[in-house]
C-alpha cells in the first residue's frame, strides 16, 4: 500500500503522452491513488485503447487526441479536463528523441520535430494550465526533463538541449509562481524501458556507437511503473524536483549485473533506424 494511499481523490490529472511507457504509467499511478485522469496522444486509437484499459481496472479515466505542438489541441484537452469539475495537476510527459550524430549534419526537419515537441509541447502545456492554477490558488506543474538537462550531450544534441531547455523553463515558472499557491515540480525519471528507448535513429556512420546502449539499459533501466513512482511524492509535497540519486544507481547496477540483466540473452533488444543526411538533401533539392 502507497503512503500517498486515495490521496488523491477528488483530483483531476492530465498527463500528456500517456497512452504508452512512462506516460501511461504515470497516468495509471495517479489514477489508483484516485484522480481522475486525462490521456492524450496524437493518435485519437491509441487514446481509446488506453482509456478502456485503464477503466477495467477501475480506474475514472477520459482522453483527447492532442498533438502538443499545437496550441488549440492543447487548450481543447484543458477543457476536457475541466468538463470532468476541476484540473489539480498537469503533467507535460509528452517527448520525442532526436537522430544520433553530429549537429551539422542533422536533419531540419528532425530538430524541427524535437523542438515542437520537447519544447513548445511544455509551453503549450504550461501555458494552458497555469491560469487555471493561478485563479484557484492551487495546482501541480509537473514537466518531465531528461538527458542533457544538466549539460551538454554529444551526438544528441537537439533532444538535450531541449531538456536543458525544459529544465530552465521549469525553474522560471517556479521563481514566477512563489507564493501563490501553484507548485512547480521537474523530475528526471532517468533510464526508462521503453520503445523510446528501444528504437533510434542514427545517422549513417554512427549506429555502432550504439552497440553499448543494450548494456547500459541492462545496468540502470527500470521499468516504467517504478520510474512513474516520484510523481506522486511531487504533487503531494512541495518537493521542486526529482532526480536518481547516485546511490540508487550504484544500488541498481549491482542489482542488475547479479540478476543477469547483460547476459546477451537478457538484454534490451534495440532498432537502429539508419539515414543518410546527405542523401536525404539531394533527394530534397531534386524534388525542388
Amino acid at each position: 500500500m502507497s503512503k500517498h494511499s486515495g490521496t488523491l481523490h477528488g483530483r483531476v490529472a492530465v498527463v500528456t503522452g500517456s497512452t504508452r511507457g512512462l506516460g501511461f504509467a504515470v497516468a495509471r499511478l495517479l489514477g489508483r491513488q484516485g484522480a481522475t485522469v486525462v490521456l492524450a496522444s496524437r493518435s485519437a486509437a491509441d487514446v481509446t485503447d488506453a482509456v478502456d484499459r485503464l477503466t477495467a481496472e477501475g480506474i475514472a479515466v477520459t482522453g483527447s487526441r492532442c498533438d502538443t505542438g499545437e496550441t488549440a489541441d492543447v487548450e481543447a484537452l484543458r477543457d476536457k479536463a475541466l468538463s470532468c469539475g476541476t484540473l489539480d495537476i498537469w503533467v507535460n510527459n509528452a517527448g520525442t528523441s532526436g537522430v544520433y550524430g553530429p549537429t551539422a549534419s542533422t536533419p531540419v526537419d528532425d530538430f524541427t520535430r524535437v523542438v515542437r515537441t520537447n519544447i513548445l509541447g511544455t509551453f503549450h502545456g504550461s501555458r494552458a494550465a497555469l491560469p487555471v492554477f493561478l485563479a484557484q490558488g492551487h495546482g501541480d506543474l509537473v514537466n518531465v526533463y531528461g538527458q542533457g538537462d544538466q549539460g551538454p550531450v554529444a551526438l544528441q544534441n537537439a533532444y538535450a538541449s531541449s531538456k536543458r531547455w525544459v529544465r530552465q523553463f521549469t525553474e522560471t515558472l517556479r521563481k514566477e509562481t512563489k507564493g501563490t499557491g501553484v507548485r512547480v515540480h521537474g523530475m528526471n525519471p532517468g533510464l526508462v524501458m521503453t520503445d523510446f528507448l528501444k528504437h533510434v535513429t542514427a545517422q549513417a556512420g554512427y549506429e555502432q556507437r550504439l552497440s553499448a546502449l543494450p548494456i547500459v539499459a541492462g545496468l540502470w533501466g527500470q521499468r516504467p511503473e517504478a520510474a512513474a513512482r516520484p510523481v506522486l511524492d511531487l504533487v503531494a509535497s512541495d518537493t521542486a524536483e526529482f532526480r536518481v540519486p547516485r546511490s540508487t544507481l550504484v544500488t541498481r547496477g549491482l542489482r542488475n549485473l547479479l540478476a543477469g540483466r547483460l547476459r546477451p540473452a537478457n538484454r534490451m533488444p534495440l532498432d537502429i533506424t539508419v539515414i543518410d543526411p546527405s542523401r536525404q538533401q539531394i533527394a530534397r533539392s531534386r524534388d525542388q
